[in-house]
């Protein structure tokens, strides 16, 4: 019998402090392998202090990533999970460990992620939650989500992005709003009229419980039941007249204890016309701007940088805003002739842009999520997919793009200079391929100019209708280490940093 290391004594220690403690049995399977096979009675001469009784236990959060890291069908190696010899680290404190999912929702979207500290949980995020495929789908994730936070030691949801409108990810969204308490919603701005086109063009009615959403996000998200929200913040277009981000803040020193860390960002003065929302007049709305090239952060540990493409915003000229800016003050204002006054509205917008689909454009929120150590190495990964190489390298920064278009020439060349300050884009090296792979939402050559580590494609490729992944952004991020999520399987991934 080989015998256990020190590590994995202190590991099992930890695992007898949690509570509900596991049973004696099933610690013990976690260092039961192949080549060793340990007697039943080690554990409890080890609870009862007979045994190794001068190590010390790991941390909580220490026993809980060797725990999943088990469930990845690995064997982790126990010191991995020791804070470092040498004591904190260049960012002032120890080993972080970054939990990233991407939930099997077949045809549509929903990611999450965690920052874990060995004094306690630091910060958690949801980017999307929405699906076509079966309803079935997205409620096991949520709820899967939602026992995943909880037994890592989240009381609420740190901040939960809605990157786009479409009304599957709206209902979606409002389902994770009924289930999780939630600090701060980030949503991209966009006026009423934009807001009401975008309903017209994807056939909602007025008399669906979604077009609440488009008339007043912000009271629609409130009055959900169940639903606890902080704030809500918005992330207005980019102009070319925006600063450029500034470069992550500097890493500190760690927080004492696991009280809830801040989150912190620039905010902004109101866009012309917002005045006139409907939830400006509403007593509880904490609605807030982020600043344009503002980033929130989480001292010290981690930051997001969003990106709100103008260049997909739906068509408004200046002469179709005139025209319907009477029709869409009576679609807030009387609810008696909704129906009737958005029928006018769908008439107005035919008649000044045509009926054809091609004049349907899907604003999506980028966001970029990483450490704001710039030097910080992903020190050690494990998952249940293979992808490349990670371990050992600064490109653990995730790119999340949503239903967004990267097409080439100035569109890219803007969203690259959003990214540039900091290597933000060198870094991103965990790429969610845009609108589940279609190939109107890419060109050619972006997977060799991205160059990411893993490129993970959110889509049902049975699906009859969409048949995402297309095959020419499949070839193209080949070389890129695909990672196909379906209703069937996600991705999971632990690491440290």
């Amino acid at each position: 019998m080989k015998s256990l290391s020190q590590a994995e004594v202190s590991v099992i220690k930890g695992m007898l402090n949690l509570s509900p403690r596991p049973t004696d049995q099933k610690i013990l399977a976690y260092f039961t392998h192949p080549d060793r096979d340990l007697n039943h009675r080690l554990i409890g001469q080890i609870r009862k202090g007979h045994w190794f009784s001068a190590i010390r236990p790991a941390s909580e959060t220490a026993v809980h990533a060797f725990m999943l890291a088990c469930q990845f069908g690995v064997y982790p190696d126990a010191t991995l999970f020791e804070p470092p010899a040498g004591g904190p680290s260049l960012g002032g404190h120890g080993p972080r460990y970054l939990l990233l999912d991407w939930w099997p929702v077949g045809q549509g979207l929903f990611s999450s992620g965690a920052i874990l500290a060995d004094n306690g949980p630091r910060f958690n995020w949801v980017y999307d939650c929405g699906t076509t495929s079966k309803d079935s789908l997205l409620a096991d994730a949520i709820a899967s989500c939602n026992f995943r936070r909880s037994a890592l030691g989240f009381n609420r949801l740190d901040l939960a992005v809605l990157s786009h409108f479409d009304r599957d990810h709206i209902s979606g969204f409002s389902r994770l709003v009924q289930t999780s308490r939630i600090r701060m919603i980030l949503l991209p701005y966009l006026t009423p009229l934009q807001r009401l086109v975008l309903a017209l063009q994807q056939g909602v009615s007025a008399d669906d419980a979604e077009f609440g959403f488009y008339i007043d996000p912000v009271g629609y998200l409130r009055a959900l039941d169940g639903g606890d929200i902080g704030e809500i913040v918005f992330v207005l277009a980019s102009g070319p007249d925006d600063e450029l981000p500034p470069p992550p803040i500097e890493p500190g020193p760690d927080l004492e204890g696991p009280e809830e860390p801040p989150i912190k960002f620039p905010e902004d003065t109101p866009p012309e016309g917002s005045q006139d929302e409907l939830f400006c007049a509403q007593d509880n709305a904490n609605v807030r701007y982020l600043k344009r090239g503002g980033t929130i952060s989480v001292p010290f540990d981690w930051e997001f940088l969003p990106y709100n493409d103008p260049s997909m915003l739906p068509k408004a000229t200046k002469r179709f805003q005139l025209a319907a800016s009477k029709l869409v003050q009576d679609i807030l204002t009387v609810p008696t002739t909704r129906s009737a006054t958005l029928d006018k509205l769908k008439k107005l917008y035919d008649a000044h842009f045509g009926k054809s689909s091609k004049n349907r454009n899907i604003i999506s929120l980028f966001l970029y999520s990483g450490p704001v150590n710039q030097s910080a190495v992903l020190l050690w990964h494990s998952s249940n997919r293979p992808l490349g190489s990670l371990a050992g390298s600064t490109r653990f920064s995730q790119m999340y793009t949503g239903d967004g278009t990267l097409g080439a020439g100035k569109q890219f060349a803007d969203f690259e200079k959003h990214y540039r300050p900091g290597s933000r884009l060198a870094r991103a090296g965990i790429l969610q391929v845009m609108h589940h792979g279609a190939e109107g939402n890419w060109h050619s050559g972006l997977g060799s100019l991205l160059k990411p580590e893993a490129s993970i494609f959110s889509s049902d490729p049975d699906h009859k209708g969409y048949a995402h992944p297309h095959a020419a952004v499949l070839r193209d991020f080949w070389s890129f280490h695909p990672v196909q999520v379906d209703g069937s399987q996600g991705l999971h991934l632990l690491g440290a940093f």
